[in-house]
């Protein structure tokens, strides 16, 4: 008789073990493994928000994670390892997931979504260590690959070396190992090697199979292709099936050995002739010797009779086992008349719906045809929005930014918009007439004026400042010798004093008009008052402030005029672009009206 130790988690077992019972096989629950939590940084789980493929190796990776109440990225794919894990994939994260019909590594890696997946971020949520197979090949097929450990295995505390003699003593003869891990603590504790060799180990991948192998021996390695209750059942009830055959021979046997025929002896005819002998009186001794054989007879007759009710009973137990066997048969024809009724709705119901299938594919194409058609022949239809929005764009760079050109601009688009629609012509001409009229609006060039005062303030210190010319010198008055007339004795005492004077004193006479001279503090005062108007009109020009500018301007040439001299090239050349600068027009915020609003408000 089967007895199976069953090491996975107390809910996954006991669903397991009550199948189990159903079909008389007994089974022993001990878990293995203890699964705890492990801490996983914000940083971590952020992996998942650009996961473009997301793995569950088991069902615990999938709870584990979901405690956490991560977000999913919308487009991201999900796969699992087997079709439960994928099941509560989807319960928990409302998200479809799918898993390989093998439900190993190797399967999930067989997978057209894993196909082609170099660039791509794929996130693998599992517990602490294994699936190292996933990671290399992944990595290989120049993927970027994220493990996300949720939860760590830790060996049942419970587990010791007398608990697995127990297991020995109770008669397991079986054991399901679903991980490497799960190996890993079942020998730590089961190190009777004789009683491990009688064992047959039902294992649920190829992997798992490969590990044990290096671990240790067993009598029997069975791979149950797959880790889910589902699979693990059917392999043991395909290992339980010829245990059954062999336990219904044996008691064929018993029964065939136990076998007593049911006609009585045949008791040997007296002789005829024979003569009867005499009767004599029997001693103590012969009484003693009936007593026993009496009682030998009695045993025989009994012996006979429980033999002959063994029989009966064996024989009851194979007629309802003959009984049980016709109405299976009977079961299975039933069964297998109904599979084969069931084979013939479901090829009719193939046929229909492809039929009907066939049938919608034509009218959804005929749908498609009929609405490219009233496509095409209807006209095509403005987006007002995008006219309103320009439109909007334009006046805001004229009227706010008094950016005039880029206004045009704007309309221009506009106009370009406009000219694939019927019925757009007024607005058009209206468009056009503010294009005109804002490409010929007179904008003030701020820089291009700034820029050609800063060149004439770097040369203001190199102007020369009207300062004092001295005038030729008189012409001598020519010397005349002293008159002999007496009535010139003035005249001769005059010339004589003269003469005596420009011995010791020489005087020059100069007949201009003399302007007197100006002192280096009243130089500098002037040069800086120039200076100061000439940066004045600059922040005036800047600020928009074009009185200012004029007025700053006029101050500087007053400036120049009297203190500078305006026969000097530098002097006049400074004067001729200040008169310049001040006949500027200035006219930094131009009125403009939109002629076209009234067009386009019609239009919309």
């Amino acid at each position: 008789m089967t007895h199976i130790l069953l090491t996975r988690p107390e809910e996954k077992s006991q669903q397991l073990a009550e199948h189990l019972a159903e079909k008389s096989i007994k089974s022993i629950i001990q878990p293995l493994l203890a699964l705890e939590a492990i801490t996983v940084s914000e940083q971590q789980l952020g992996m998942l928000d650009d996961a473009d493929i997301v793995l569950f190796v088991s069902q615990d990776a999938a709870r584990f994670l979901h405690a956490l109440k991560p977000e999913l990225a919308k487009n991201s794919v999900c796969l699992a390892v087997g079709k439960s894990t994928a099941e509560v994939v989807t319960e928990l994260f409302e998200k479809p997931c799918a898993s390989p019909i093998v439900e190993t590594s190797e399967g999930l890696l067989a997978m057209p979504e894993l196909n082609n997946v170099a660039s791509k971020r794929i996130v693998l949520v599992k517990g602490k260590g294994g699936r190292n197979k996933l990671a290399k090949e992944l990595k290989e097929r120049e993927a970027i690959f994220q493990p996300l450990a949720v939860y760590q295995r830790l060996t049942n505390p419970e587990l010791t070396i007398e608990l697995a003699q127990t297991w020995q003593q109770r008669g397991v003869d079986s054991v399901v190992l679903t991980s490497n891990a799960s190996i890993d603590s079942f020998l730590a504790v089961a190190t009777n090697k004789s009683w491990l060799e009688t064992l047959t180990v039902f294992l649920v991948s190829e992997r798992c199979v490969d590990y044990f192998n290096e671990k240790a021996q067993a009598k029997q390695i069975i791979n149950c292709q797959g880790a889910d209750n589902e699979s693990i059942l059917n392999a043991i009830l395909e290992q339980h099936k010829p245990q059954q055959s062999h336990a219904m021979e044996q008691e064929k046997d018993i029964t065939a050995k136990s076998t007593i025929s049911d006609k009585p002896a045949n008791k040997p005819k007296p002789a005829t002739g024979a003569v009867k002998a005499p009767t004599e009186k029997q001693s103590g001794t012969g009484k003693a010797i009936a007593v026993v054989a009496l009682l030998v007879s009695l045993t025989a007759v009994g012996g006979l009779g429980y033999g002959y009710t063994l029989f009966q009973q064996q024989k009851n137990f194979l007629v309802q086992l003959n009984n049980e066997k016709n109405s299976l048969s009977e079961q299975i024809a039933a069964a297998n008349a109904q599979a084969i009724s069931l084979q013939g709705q479901n090829q009719q119901l193939q046929n229909a719906l492809s039929a009907q299938l066939v049938q919608a594919e034509s009218a959804l194409t005929q749908k498609i045809e009929q609405q490219l058609q009233v496509a095409n022949q209807q006209e095509p239809e403005l987006n007002r929005e995008e006219v309103k929005s320009l439109y909007r764009m334009a006046e805001f760079k004229a009227l706010v930014q008094a950016d005039y050109l880029g206004a045009a601009a704007m309309l221009a688009r506009l106009d370009v918009l406009l000219e694939s629609f019927p019925g757009t012509q007024p607005a058009r001409e209206a468009l056009h007439q503010d294009i005109q009229a804002l490409n010929a609006v007179q904008t003030v060039d701020v820089e291009s004026i700034y820029l050609r005062l800063s060149g004439l303030i770097a040369n203001l210190d190199k102007l020369p400042l009207n300062m004092v010319v001295l005038p030729e010198e008189a012409d001598k008055v020519k010397q005349q010798a002293l008159s002999d007339n007496v009535d010139d004795w003035q005249a001769n005492l005059k010339r004589s004093w003269d003469l005596l004077v420009d011995d010791f004193i020489k005087v020059r006479k100069r007949t201009a008009p003399i302007e007197p001279l100006l002192s280096q503090e009243e130089q500098a005062l002037i040069r800086h008052q120039l200076r100061f108007y000439m940066v004045q009109a600059q922040t005036a020009l800047v600020k928009q402030q074009a009185v200012m500018f004029t007025a700053a301007l006029q101050q500087a040439a007053e400036v120049l005029n009297n203190y500078y001299d305006v026969q000097a090239s530098e002097v006049v050349y400074l004067n001729s672009q200040l008169s310049a600068l001040q006949s500027q027009p200035l006219a930094f915020n131009p009125e403009f009206t939109f002629s076209s609003e009234a067009a386009i408000k019609e239009l919309l």
